[in-house]
């Protein structure tokens, strides 16, 4: 097993895309049952940033389960499996990305804020490590991924919970 082939990863990438998977499915359960006290809240502070957090929560989940899925694939090439994970690498920033940009103007971030943004980078970057590393086939390749991969499942718990049960307090 190595870091630049895909065999012997199978049972992590099974793992990992099955609980994204459900993951998903708990969020967008738990989302439509608080979806009218969120829009009502964004309605009256004027942003979207609880359908934004949901939106993150979601897209780190998806990347886990698309990666997953994509690993799985019989003789992938690595050069395939380099550009794939790169692009999700940058679809893992934009959500962040936009929320600094909607931040922008209303005072310094808190703590809490810089923290999560901080896991949503900490992301992006191992997503980058993995594939720039699988693309030249040495730094590490697949062995980014379940750090990758905790710190998606981490971005996603902690919007998740932001959404569920921040909301109705």
């Amino acid at each position: 097993m190595t870091g630049y082939a895909t065999e012997g990863w199978t049972d992590l990438f099974l793992c990992a895309g099955g609980a994204a998977a459900a993951l998903c499915g708990l969020i967008f359960v738990g989302l439509s049952v608080n979806l009218r006290t969120v829009l009502e809240m964004e309605k009256r502070e004027g942003h979207n940033s609880l359908t934004g957090r949901a939106l993150e929560a979601l897209v780190a989940l998806l990347i886990v389960l698309v990666v997953s899925l994509v690993t799985l694939t019989p003789a992938l090439d690595r050069t395939a499996l380099a550009a794939f994970v790169l692009i999700n690498a940058m679809c893992s920033a934009i959500s962040p990305c936009r929320a600094v940009r909607s931040g922008r103007g209303k005072g310094a971030p808190t703590t809490a804020t810089l923290l999560r943004l901080s896991v949503a980078a900490a992301l992006t970057l191992t997503l980058l490590a993995a594939g720039i590393s699988l693309a030249v086939g040495q730094g590490g390749g697949l062995y980014w991924l379940p750090a990758a991969f905790v710190l998606a499942i981490t971005v996603a718990a902690v919007n998740a919970w932001v959404i569920l049960v921040e909301v109705l307090r």
